[in-house]
């Protein structure tokens, strides 16, 4: 079988690159195959909360989730396929007793603004508007995102993949890639579990299982697998959220009834990110729960095999995760359990990704370590790649940023810890 672009890996970023290399070119002169070695979602992505937030420290970030997320506000108008988008707004709080949280809080709202994000730095007071019921002291501030929300994140690859084939591309599951086979710098022939593919370039997206498929063709990069966990408790009936139209604090009683039309149940309250608490949380309607996790990696512990995952949660983190969700929103208390659920990240030693063309390897590309942040750039990510393997302006992202080289440049690695904000 040949192709000009193979893609490896059916999670968000393997969907959305596929998605968009494939519409880019003629399907019959440039033939675009994705393989997934399970299903769709069967690794991080299916795991993940999705939350679309613009929260950053970096701007090339900042301009990243926003372009995805306009992205995602126009795909079921522009493709007629349902992704669960939600938009119900995303507060990230912190108060001066966290003093390294609160000045990135503010700092943050001021890149977000000068990169265009319509965000808004609220008191308290409107906190408890936004959010009734929420336990704040008077000095806590966050930022109000009210167009951020989160997406369901099956459908989303589903609907990436679809669109992939929509445009011609192949996209088949129950495939593995087992090996890559190297003649002179380039990759000549792609070992599958179905046999060889003839490709002319490959793109690796495998999350925490890159590390181990590229080390196979002599390439060491600087990924590690850590495993997280997430705690599930039901979600309370959806009440007191008219407060959520928008920056205007103009009430919104249609709220449910918008929800209703759209064919998605509402969710209790705005996605949160608990700087002063360290955690996240964020309804899951559909699923009638809410997920918690924590907003750092020191829980997590680090995974020399992706497939070794240990599904059992800590009763100490389940515990923790009830703490901090009742301190803050009290309507929890009571609410019963609703499982959890461990996970992987794919980290880079300074938390960004590595994007592009793979040192040693002439036309090999990876796209991985994302820490936890896919879904928020996966648009802008698939576009990013087309434009490069297309060997056009790259206008998606800042390629510099992302470039799997640059440790090298650094004098190696140094692993900081650092988390995505």
């Amino acid at each position: 079988m040949r192709v000009r672009t193979l893609i490896v890996g059916g999670g968000v970023m393997g969907t959305a690159i596929a998605a968009a290399v494939a519409r880019g070119g003629d399907p019959l002169e440039e033939p675009v195959l994705l393989l997934e070695r399970r299903a769709l979602g069967a690794g991080s992505s299916g795991r993940s909360g999705a939350i679309l937030r613009q929260f950053y420290s970096d701007r090339p970030l900042i301009g990243m989730a926003r372009d995805s997320l306009r992205s995602y506000a126009s795909f079921e108008f522009s493709t007629g396929r349902a992704i669960g988008f939600t938009r119900c707004g995303v507060l990230t709080l912190a108060s001066p007793r966290s003093k390294a949280a609160f000045e990135l809080l503010l700092r943050n709202v001021e890149s977000m603004r000068d990169c265009g994000v319509e965000v808004e730095l609220v008191d308290s007071d409107r906190l408890r508007e936004l959010v009734p019921g929420i336990e704040v002291a008077s000095d806590t501030r966050a930022a109000w995102e009210p167009k951020s929300g989160f997406v369901d994140p099956q459908r989303t690859l589903e609907a990436f993949a679809a669109t992939a084939r929509s445009l011609g591309a192949t996209v088949r599951c129950g495939v593995e890639v087992t090996g890559l086979q190297v003649r002179a710098g380039r990759v000549t022939s792609v070992e599958t579990s179905d046999g060889p593919v003839d490709a002319q370039r490959v793109v690796v997206a495998a999350g925490p299982w890159t590390r181990a498929l590229l080390a196979r063709a002599g390439i060491e990069l600087p990924l590690r697998a850590i495993r997280p966990e997430q705690h599930f408790v039901a979600m309370p009936p959806a009440r007191d959220v008219h407060a959520l139209g928008g920056l205007s604090g103009a009430p919104d009683a249609d709220f449910d009834a918008r929800f209703a039309r759209a064919g998605e149940p509402a969710p209790a309250h705005p996605v949160l990110l608990d700087l002063e608490h360290g955690y996240y949380t964020r309804c899951e309607p559909r699923l009638e729960r809410t997920r918690v996790g924590a907003l750092d990696y020191a829980r997590d512990a680090t995974l020399a095999d992706p497939d070794a995952l240990d599904e059992r949660v800590s009763a100490e983190f389940s515990r923790w995760s009830r703490e901090v969700l009742e301190r803050r929103l009290p309507v929890y208390r009571g609410e019963p359990d609703r499982g959890a659920q461990a996970a992987w990240y794919t980290l880079t030693p300074d938390a960004q990704a590595l994007i592009g063309r793979v040192p040693g390897l002439d036309n090999v590309y990876v796209v991985a370590g994302f820490s936890g942040h896919g879904f928020k750039l996966a648009p802008s990510v698939g576009e990013g790649v087309a434009q490069m393997l297309a060997g056009a302006p790259i206008g998606a992202f800042e390629p510099e940023v992302f470039a799997p080289e640059r440790f090298a440049s650094r004098g190696g690695a140094v692993w900081s810890g650092a988390f995505g904000l």
